[in-house]
């Protein structure tokens, strides 16, 4: 007991630095961050990026979007190279952007500087090289060099592009894949030599999408009102340059989809809606009567005229 009174006093006596020395103080560590600071500055980050997302998305501002091409945050430079007021020198340096995703944007954007397209179109990325040949506005240089892409998805976006040329269009009709060939049978930049080939193929989906080209000539769809497939006649009879001595031909055919798609080609002749004004059908009928009974009453007009 005297011992531990002796101690005591020891201790009372002691220095104060000292007695720090005997027993260190644990001082509260002042980097910490408490939970709720913390959930704090997320949610303010977040809103922070939601809200230059949508900046990025909306303005016209060329000054705010260099500003915004240089964000940490992929989310804002992908809405920044989709834009399609961003200047040239910012879609030039995020047409390099590390994200992919980015670089897809700028291969989609309606004003892509031609530096950028040239770049993008050896990107590494498949995505990017899709997205560049989906491009309306790329320039038809672009396509030539890319129309031999290992992609097939790629060659089939260019084969479809509106802006390739007749001649590789030409060349890529003889593609491995079915679907760039179906892809170069729809476009209608199509010269009209493969179109030919292609209206008298073996395989029938070749010949219902040769029908349906917006830029088939009418001898080639005059070739196609005797086709043994229905599908193939039901789209040269809705295609609006189908010759009038064909449609009068196909108002009479035994497929009823087929004479449905001739009511309602919107150059159908007065012959055929005769013919048709009496069809089996009711709803064809219908329909031809009421174009019908239209032509008649301006023509009785006409007629009182003079």
């Amino acid at each position: 007991m005297r011992f531990i009174l002796t101690f005591c006093a020891a201790l009372l006596l002691w220095p104060t630095s000292a007695a720090g020395d005997l027993f260190p103080r644990r001082d509260r560590d002042t980097s910490l961050v408490e939970d709720h600071e913390f959930l704090r500055l997320l949610k303010q980050s977040e809103e922070l990026d939601e809200e230059q997302k949508w900046r990025a998305k909306r303005t016209i501002n060329p000054r705010v979007l260099l500003r915004l091409a240089e964000d940490e945050d992929a989310g804002v430079r992908f809405y920044v190279a989709y834009n399609r007021h961003t200047p040239s020198q910012a879609l030039m340096k995020l047409a390099r952007d590390a994200n992919q995703t980015v670089r897809w944007a700028v291969a989609m954007n309606g004003s892509i500087p031609p530096e950028a397209m040239s770049s993008l179109a050896t990107d590494y990325a498949e995505v990017v090289r899709v997205g560049l040949a989906s491009n309306p506005n790329v320039s038809a240089e672009v396509l030539r060099n890319m129309y031999r892409d290992v992609s097939v998805s790629v060659r089939r976006k260019v084969a479809a592009n509106p802006n390739t040329e007749p001649v590789i269009l030409d060349a890529m009709s003889e593609d491995s894949e079915q679907s760039v060939r179906l892809a170069v049978v729809a476009n209608s930049k199509t010269p009209l030599t493969v179109m030919e080939g292609f209206s008298v193929e073996t395989e029938d989906t070749f010949r219902v999408v040769a029908a349906g080209n917006p830029g088939v000539s009418p001898a080639i769809l005059l070739g196609l009102i005797f086709d043994p497939n229905a599908s193939v006649r039901r789209a040269a009879a809705a295609h609006p340059s189908m010759p009038a001595p064909g449609l009068i031909r196909m108002a009479g055919d035994l497929d009823v989809a087929v004479r449905r798609a001739v009511v309602t080609n919107p150059n159908v002749p007065e012959e055929a809606l005769r013919t048709l004004s009496f069809d089996r059908d009711l709803d064809i009928r219908r329909q031809a009567r009421t174009r019908l009974a239209k032509i008649l009453r301006e023509q009785i007009a006409k007629d009182r005229e003079r």
